[in-house]
C-alpha cells in the first residue's frame, strides 16, 4: 500500500515544483502531471494530481488520471482502491468503474471485474472507457469478441491517442504484441512524439524479435528527449541483447552448427 498513502494529500516526498505565481493552480498541477504521464514518469505524474487534489478535492480529472497511474505502476490492488474512493465523490461514473475493471482484471478476478465493466457501460455516461475495459476481460478470458468492443469504443469517441494506447496496453499486458503495436501507431499519427507510446511501441518489437527497430524507436525518443533514463535502460539492454545473439551466432558457426 506505499503508493496509496502517499497519495494522502499533503506528501510532496520526491518532486520537485517550481514556486512560480502562474504555477499555483490545480489545473497547472494537472498540466505537469499530463505531462508526466505522456513521458512515462508515472511517479511524478501521481503526485502532481495529487497537489492538484489539495487544492479542489473535486477535481475529477486528477482523480480518474490516479487511477490510470496506478495502473501503469502495476499497483492493480490500489488502482481499484482509489477508484472506490473516487467513487464516493462521483457515485457510478463510467470512466471510473471501467478503471477499476481494468485493474482489477489485471489483478485476476476477471468475473468481478467483467460484473463491473457492465456496469460501467450501462451508465448515461458512458464513453469509450468501459467498452475498453470489457474488451479487456473478453481478451483476458479468451470468451468473446474483444474486438468488437474496442471498435465500439474508438466509434464513441472518434481518433483519440489515448483511446488507441489504452486499446495498445491492454493487447500489450495480454500478449498481443504485434496488435498492440498497430494501435500504438494509430495513436501517434493521433498525436506524435508521445515518448511513453513509443517506449511501449520499442518493448512490444523486442518481444516480437524486432530488436533493430526497436532500437531505432528508442533512438527517436532520446533525440525528443536527451538523456531520458528510461529509453537509456531500454536501449542499453536492447543493445546488449543484440551483441549477445552476434556472439552465441557466431560460437555456433565456428562449431559448424
Amino acid at each position: 500500500m506505499g503508493r496509496f498513502t502517499k497519495l494522502e494529500f499533503g506528501d510532496r516526498d520526491g518532486l520537485i515544483i517550481e514556486p512560480r505565481a502562474e504555477d499555483i493552480g490545480p489545473d497547472a498541477f494537472c498540466l505537469k502531471a499530463e505531462r508526466e504521464y505522456q513521458e512515462g514518469n508515472f511517479d511524478n505524474a501521481l503526485r502532481f494530481y495529487s497537489r492538484a487534489l489539495e487544492m479542489d478535492k473535486l477535481l475529477f480529472a486528477a482523480w480518474r488520471r490516479q487511477v490510470w497511474c496506478l495502473i501503469e505502476l502495476e499497483e492493480y490492488s490500489e488502482a481499484a482502491l482509489w477508484a472506490d474512493k473516487a467513487l464516493d465523490l462521483f457515485p457510478d461514473d463510467a470512466e471510473l468503474l471501467a478503471s477499476k475493471s481494468m485493474a482489477v482484471c489485471r489483478n485476476g478476478r476477471p468475473d468481478e471485474a467483467l460484473k463491473v465493466a457492465d456496469l460501467a457501460i450501462r451508465q448515461p455516461s458512458a464513453g469509450p472507457y468501459p467498452w475498453i475495459a470489457r474488451g479487456e476481460v473478453l481478451l483476458a478470458t479468451r470468451t468473446g469478441r474483444y474486438d468488437y468492443c474496442f471498435s465500439k469504443a474508438i466509434c464513441v469517441v472518434g481518433p483519440s491517442w489515448h483511446v488507441f494506447t489504452e486499446i495498445g496496453r491492454s493487447c500489450q499486458f495480454h500478449g498481443l504484441h504485434s496488435l498492440a503495436i498497430r494501435y500504438f501507431a494509430r495513436a501517434l499519427e493521433c498525436e506524435p512524439g508521445i515518448i511513453f507510446v513509443m517506449l511501449e511501441t520499442a518493448r512490444c518489437q523486442v518481444k516480437l524479435g524486432l530488436s533493430p527497430q526497436a532500437a531505432r524507436v528508442v533512438r527517436e525518443v532520446l533525440a525528443i528527449r536527451p538523456g531520458h533514463r528510461e529509453a537509456q535502460a531500454l536501449l542499453t539492454s536492447i543493445e546488449s541483447q543484440s551483441v549477445g545473439a552476434g556472439v552465441k551466432g557466431l560460437f555456433l558457426r565456428l562449431l559448424g552448427r
